[in-house]
């Protein structure tokens, strides 16, 4: 049997802050599907309860239940614990990327992945969007979203590749330093981008 061709795929990424969930959700309102890697995780993440459990113990659990933050907690203080987080996460999320990529009907296929560059997965997609934000905007956003949670906000922000080296490795770059309204119309434009980059890649700004 021949195997089906894989579809374009188009991966949007950014540090947290930086207004990558809400691009999406511009996308998704002019129609496209995003395929989510934290949802995708998320499903490995359960499917993994009883590792967790023997490296982290109990303490993790909350009504029986491996609680992600706590987990969160332990791996963004530790970087060999987040390297183990990541081995037993990673593979089987990159697996499921390509079982959507072939069994699609679409031409292509748009993902959102935030730990694109620290995965080290950029091979897996064709074309790489990074929306990104000046760092002191980008905090003054975690303050607002997380007013009790902002130090380990922080932690997770430092633990992330800075967007001065993700911007020289991305195919196009949304800068989001604006309002939401302006936001809102660079995904309309990116969504009017796509056609032609089936056929034609470029690079750029918007």
């Amino acid at each position: 049997m021949q195997e089906n061709k894989k579809a374009f795929r188009i991966v949007i990424t950014g540090n947290i802050g930086s207004g990558k969930s809400q691009f999406c959700k511009y996308l998704e309102e002019f129609g496209e599907r995003i395929v989510y890697a934290d949802e995708v995780a998320r499903e490995v993440f359960i499917e993994n309860r009883e590792l967790w459990l023997q490296r982290w113990g109990r303490g993790i659990l909350t009504d029986s239940e491996v609680d992600r933050k706590k987990v969160a907690e332990i791996v963004f203080k530790d970087r060999a614990e987040l390297d183990f987080l990541n081995a037993n996460t990673h593979p089987q999320t990159i697996a499921r990327f390509e079982e959507i990529s072939r069994e699609t009907e679409e031409r292509y296929v748009l993902f959102e992945v935030p730990l694109l560059f620290e995965a080290k997965i950029t091979h897996l997609f064709d074309y790489i969007v990074l929306v990104t934000a000046d760092r002191d905007l980008v905090l003054e956003r975690l303050a607002i979203r997380n007013p009790n949670d902002i130090e380990n906000m922080k932690l997770r922000l430092d633990s992330q590749i800075p967007d001065e080296e993700k911007i020289e490795k991305s195919n196009l770059v949304i800068y989001n330093n604006g309002t939401k309204e302006e936001l809102k119309e660079a995904a309309f434009s990116f969504t009017k981008l796509i056609p032609d980059l089936l056929d034609h890649p470029f690079q750029g700004n918007i």
